[in-house]
């Protein structure tokens, strides 16, 4: 069983993907897909990436989202790994991801830990069903694993969500997860870390945006539709305005903000 690791960069970040590359190893390769916006002139491929476990495919738009398709409509790995250009993968836990996989053949795709000095992030200390989540869980996307078959021509990221995306600039990996659940996939938590990650993620950075904000209120519409949605609403904003300058009603706004666009652009599978 093979192990590929789906990187995305954007424009001049590809300068920064040979530092995420492990040295060679038996049975993990690389498909970094590079996005490139209309206005950016494409340098030379660094020397460092050319390799013979590293395959590089170009597309011309903007959008993590549509970047991260990419690389799941071009991988070829029995199970892929979502990846980014600025994390520090570790070499002897890397290969656990497989003998998961092989030991549970039908799981469809995990999830895992990183590990962070600068922006640690807490974790439930043991395996879940992703259909029951343990209060307070949130998925990162480079943390995401999946069974190619599974997933490819199946599920995708939902360009609506993520970095450079029109509106909503969060949530895209809880969709992601959300869509894979709704189409029958299984999907687990592993207590494991594979990588390290010392940056601000897009919550870190953009929590007190009304971008993020409409984000995880457009999430909270698609995930929630036992009812409680509308108390979620509110509890999340209370939340949020404990963490950030913004008063309660205004992050409240926010969020409803992102419960209208959704429902105006959102076209359901």
């Amino acid at each position: 069983m093979t192990l590929e690791i789906l990187i995305c960069a954007y424009n001049n970040r590809i300068e920064n993907v040979a530092n995420v590359l492990m040295p060679p190893m038996h049975n993990i390769t690389y498909l970094i897909s590079w996005q490139q916006s209309d206005d950016f002139t494409a340098p030379e491929l660094p020397d460092a990436l050319r390799r013979e476990d590293v395959k590089i495919s170009t597309i011309h738009s903007k959008g993590a989202a549509l970047n991260r398709n990419n690389a799941i409509a071009c991988a070829t790995g029995d199970i892929c790994l979502m990846g980014d250009d600025d994390i520090t993968y570790l070499p002897n836990h890397i290969p656990h991801i497989i003998e998961i996989f092989e030991s549970h053949p039908t799981l469809d795709f995990a999830t895992f830990k990183y590990d962070s000095k600068n922006y640690p992030k807490q974790y439930p200390s043991y395996s879940f069903d992703l259909r029951q989540p343990v209060k307070g869980y949130y998925v990162t996307c480079f943390e995401i694993a999946f069974r190619r078959e599974s997933v490819q021509g199946v599920v995708q990221f939902n360009p609506l969500f993520g970095p450079n995306a029109p509106v909503l600039i969060a949530g895209e990996e809880d969709v992601f997860i959300l869509d894979a659940l709704n189409k029958g996939l299984s999907g687990f938590f592993f207590p494991y870390v594979i990588a390290h990650h010392d940056h601000a993620t897009t919550g870190d950075r953009c929590a007190g945006d009304p971008k993020f904000l409409m984000g995880n209120g457009a999430y909270i519409y698609l995930a929630y539709k036992d009812g409680t949605a509308p108390l979620r609403y509110v509890l999340f904003a209370w939340r949020s305005c404990k963490k950030n300058p913004l008063k309660f009603f205004p992050m409240l706004r926010h969020v409803l903000q992102g419960v209208k666009y959704i429902k105006k652009n959102h076209i359901p599978d």
